[in-house]
């Protein structure tokens, strides 16, 4: 009999809300700068999804008055560990909002929301409409389509990023509620977490699908695209910097932090993005040990090469 890995499997999709009139600038650059596909546009709404992805969406954008983080999506099992979840949660005190399906997505199955302590709103899902793979289940070819060539194209969401007033906290529940994994971290001098990569799924790019990074508040930090490798990111820097689009900080860098190659950048409404390749592999596995820094070493943490990188600039969200 196979084993059956329950509750989280992935992470399923970023839903923001921009402060954009129409979403024209957002469904401009992400389709022509990101190369990322619309599957489906409403009147404050647009969906997209990754080339490499089978699923309808990973990567939601709202109009609001209100920019933000709306939601991060994850995808359980099944309807079991939906109910499990619902069950755990509601025993530890937590509220939790039920959904039907297509009601707050469409597209999307039922689901329930939740906040976490300190942390972002979490929605869970067990059942996404799946669209197939662009060059689809057969034979495909494995190589960007031409439509979207000479754009960054990446292959899926990687991991979603956040500041928090109290990391330990986040974490912690993120660990005890959900069953997250600790692939990094960052400790001050008394041994608190202030920082910590969190991770459900066996990669070898980043071992993260959510970071918590120090702040006054819960924000968005970055959402970020996994690429091939990093000659890529190299390629996409220049290229996003040729376009004229704003890149963060000093450019591509080496990330010890995570042990990705990467370029963080902004889209027209202030969103920062990342693009990512290779990074630590991480097993889902109940006696993985994190690798922890310390605020000694922080900046040597956040970039190999950049000496002139800030810490406290690194760790400023974007909405």
């Amino acid at each position: 009999m196979a084993l059956i890995r329950r509750g989280i499997h992935r992470l399923g999709y970023a839903r923001i809300a921009v402060k954009d009139s129409r979403l024209l600038k957002t469904r401009e650059f992400y389709t022509r700068e990101m190369g990322l596909l619309e599957t489906g546009v409403e009147p404050n709404r647009v969906m997209f999804r990754c080339w490499h992805e089978p699923y309808k969406f990973s990567f939601v954008v709202d109009q609001s008055d209100k920019p933000g983080l709306v939601e991060i999506g994850l995808h359980v099992r099944d309807d079991i560990d939906l109910e499990n979840f619902h069950r755990k949660l509601a025993a530890a005190g937590v509220a939790v909002d039920a959904a039907e399906a297509d009601t707050e997505l469409k597209g999307l199955g039922k689901s329930i929301a939740f906040d976490v302590p300190a942390g972002p709103r979490i929605r869970l899902f067990a059942d996404i409409q799946q669209l197939g793979y662009v060059s689809g289940f057969e034979g495909p070819d494995w190589v960007a389509p031409k439509a979207i060539r000479g754009t960054a194209a990446p292959l899926n969401i990687n991991h979603v990023a956040i500041t928090s007033p109290d990391p330990e906290r986040c974490s912690a529940f993120l660990a005890d509620m959900l069953g997250f994994l600790t692939s990094e971290k960052i400790v001050d001098e008394k041994g608190k977490t202030i920082s910590a990569l969190l991770f459900r799924m066996a990669k070898n790019v980043g071992g993260q699908e959510i970071a918590i990074y120090p702040g006054t508040e819960v924000k968005l930090h970055h959402i970020a695209f996994t690429k091939e490798d990093s000659s890529d990111i190299l390629s996409d820097g220049y290229f996003l910097r040729s376009d004229g689009v704003e890149l963060d900080l000093l450019g591509p860098l080496r990330q010890p932090y995570g042990n990705t190659f990467s370029v963080h950048f902004f889209d027209y409404c202030g969103v920062r993005l990342e693009l990512c390749a290779v990074g630590r592999m991480t097993e889902v596995h109940p006696e993985i040990q994190p690798v922890v820094w310390s605020t000694s070493n922080l900046r040597e943490a956040l970039s190999y090469y950049d000496e002139a990188l800030v810490p406290e600039e690194f760790f400023m969200p974007c909405l």
